[in-house]
């Protein structure tokens, strides 16, 4: 189970049971380095996903990539803004342009998990969370592996980090909702009572309960992230990553 997913299902559990936690944490105050162009959309759209201006934080996200779609910082801005904006398919294009253009990090890897299931590719998010492993916290990873369809797997992994010396009430509640989901509903709620008391318990199971079935795609995500799923017509086509056709690269190396 990575670390990234313990501090998810904690913050998850806190949002579920209405204590007013947001499960991941979103960075919007990076200063622009370089003054180009679009510098003045990217501070702007860092401001409106300060003020919650989803709609803002979007257009001037989109505009600071216009002018520099080679930096992946600005994709990282943009895929977040989608994010945000309950724009799920356009959120992991967007990261995962990202990664492509920088080195990697377990945040951007997560965001993009999520983004992956919340549009329903749940073999993309599998495949996601085995290649950036190493760099997800355990936590987060366990958690992320029961929403992307392997509860059995995220489990398994919380277990591990249960068993690391400083484990937390964060890794317990994320592994009391991986069982959850897994079906395991008398250990999941023997977990919550540790850290609950019995009526509290009882609110978050029931909360669980309601959360283990979504009718779409994107409920559980959203559920997490306290958004609102939005109507997504994909990325606007300029600002595809002209990305190197291996084969070309090849020849090109002879």
């Amino acid at each position: 189970m990575s670390a990234g997913l313990s501090r998810l299902a904690t913050i998850v559990a806190a949002a579920l049971s209405l204590a007013g936690c947001s499960v991941w944490h979103f960075d919007f105050g990076r200063a622009p380095v370089v003054a180009d162009a679009g510098a003045a959309d990217e501070v702007a759209a860092e401001r409106a996903l300060r003020q919650r201006r989803w709609p803002v934080a979007v257009a001037r996200a989109e505009q600071a990539v216009m002018h520099d779609g080679s930096d992946g910082d600005r994709r990282v801005l943009l895929g977040t803004a989608y994010l945000r904006a309950g724009r799920f398919r356009s959120a992991a294009q967007a990261f995962d342009d990202a990664l492509a253009l920088r080195q990697a990090d377990g945040a951007t890897a997560l965001h993009l998990v999520l983004a992956q299931i919340a549009s329903g590719q749940h073999d993309a998010a599998q495949a996601t969370l085995s290649r950036y492993a190493a760099l997800i916290p355990a936590a987060d990873r366990g958690l992320a592996l029961a929403l992307a369809g392997q509860p059995g797997q995220g489990v398994e992994v919380l277990m591990a980090a249960m068993r690391v010396p400083g484990a937390d009430a964060r890794t317990r509640q994320n592994l009391a909702l991986a069982l959850a989901l897994a079906g395991e509903w008398p250990d999941a709620f023997f977990l919550v009572g540790l850290d609950l008391p019995p009526a509290q318990a009882r609110e978050r199971m029931l909360g669980w309960m309601r959360f283990a079935r979504p009718q779409a795609a994107a409920e559980q995500v959203a559920a997490l992230l306290r958004i609102i799923p939005a109507n997504d017509p994909g990325q606007p086509e300029a600002l595809a990553l002209r990305r190197a056709d291996p084969t070309t690269v090849a020849v090109a190396a002879r």
